[in-house]
């Protein structure tokens, strides 16, 4: 029992071994791209600040010109009122020169007589003729200067209404920055976002691969010391065996023909080549099949040790038994094998029980090798515990 459990342990330290452990690059490698996508994660958030503080920037602009805008408007209305006021004046100043004028012209020529001689003194006609002269020429140099006065004002209402255009103009083409900015503001917050996405992603693949190299560093170590232990272990197996090892079997040459079957019954399947009736097909059987009730004991026909046990697919457990000097039995159909891998047997000793067939008549294969070639296992048996039928 005890050896059935130092070759599993060896067996399964020989499985674990073989594993394939993942290189320590892969770790590197998902630190190296996280690392990557944080200088990338940084860049980005600098263009971010970068983008906020030139949309911040021209808003501000936008915002001053509107202020500069609002008092363009003011004063374009203010000169409008203003050159409104003189176009007044100025229509008020033609009414009255008008009606001077309609005025004197019904006097006629007998009006402008009285009112030349109408005066006692002529210092008095020469004071109304200069009254009458200042009025004309204040009337008209007024006129002037509402004239110039009116092309100034409209003079700086072109310079007032062109500063006006221009800050409009600015001012659209300060909107359209922005616009583009908060365009590439969204298009940088979303290629932050992915970034982001991607380096947790990988941060937790890495922290996943971590605690999986961690874990197998742990195995590794255990499995070093299950090592060193199973080394002392079969060491001091080694030295129990060697004073309990079995007596080594004679020749197998020498007991030709009288060797026990594994089971007794009918031999169904024959050695040698055989011919299918059914399909025509020859096949070569290298052992024998014996008719066996399930749960049959089946018994090693000869002592040996058991170096192999293998499980086929619908022919149960195959049982390998070294008889030495390079004799080998392979017994196979067992349902149950009831010895361990490296256990030494005796002629005769049960090794497991018949299984189950899944077409036709269960039973038992036996096959004999020599230095591993077939041998024709009915001549070596003791075939008065078979039955033939034909």
């Amino acid at each position: 029992m005890r050896s059935r459990i130092l070759l599993g342990l060896a067996a399964l330290f020989t499985i674990l071994s073989s594993l394939p452990l993942a290189a320590p690059t892969g770790l590197e490698s998902k630190r190296a791209i996280i690392g990557e996508l944080t200088a990338k994660e940084k860049r980005i958030l600098a263009q971010l600040e970068e983008i906020s503080h030139k949309i911040n920037q021209k808003s501000a602009e936008i915002d001053a010109l509107n202020e500069e805008i609002a008092r363009k408007k003011l004063l374009l209305r203010r000169l409008s009122e203003k050159l409104n006021s003189r176009e007044a004046e100025l229509q008020e100043l033609q009414r009255r020169f008008q009606e001077r004028l309609k005025h004197l012209s019904t006097m006629g020529e007998l009006g402008w007589i009285n009112l030349i001689l109408s005066p006692q003194e002529i210092s008095a006609f020469f004071r109304r003729q200069e009254y009458t002269n200042l009025i004309f020429y204040h009337d008209r140099k007024l006129a002037q200067k509402i004239q110039r006065e009116k092309k100034e004002i409209e003079r700086q209402k072109e310079i007032v209404r062109q500063e006006k255009e221009h800050l409009d103009a600015l001012k659209a083409r300060y909107e359209s920055e922005i616009k583009a900015l908060q365009s590439l503001k969204r298009e940088k917050e979303i290629l932050l976002e992915e970034v982001r996405r991607n380096k947790r992603l990988y941060a937790e693949t890495l922290h996943m691969l971590e605690k999986a190299y961690a874990a197998i560093s742990q195995m590794a170590e255990e499995l070093k010391r299950t090592r060193e232990e199973l080394e002392v272990t079969k060491k001091e197996f080694l030295k129990i065996q060697k004073k309990k090892a079995p007596p080594k079997p004679a020749p197998l040459l020498e007991l030709k023909g009288l060797l026990p079957p594994p089971i007794e019954g009918e031999v169904l399947k024959f050695f040698g080549l055989e011919v299918d009736p059914l399909t025509g097909e020859k096949i070569f059987h290298q052992g024998i099949t014996i008719a066996a009730p399930v749960g049959s004991p089946v018994r090693a026909p000869y002592a040996g040790e058991i170096i192999k046990i293998s499980l086929i697919r619908e022919k149960g457990f195959l049982v390998f038994i070294d008889h030495g000097y390079h004799f080998l039995s392979v017994i196979g159909g067992l349902g149950k094998v009831s010895k361990g891998l490296g256990e030494h047997v005796s002629t005769g000793e049960i090794i497991g029980e018949v299984g189950e067939a899944p077409f036709g008549k269960g039973g038992v294969y036996y096959e004999l090798r020599y230095q591993g070639k077939p041998q024709n296992p009915l001549d070596w048996l003791d075939t008065s515990k078979l039955k033939f039928l034909r």
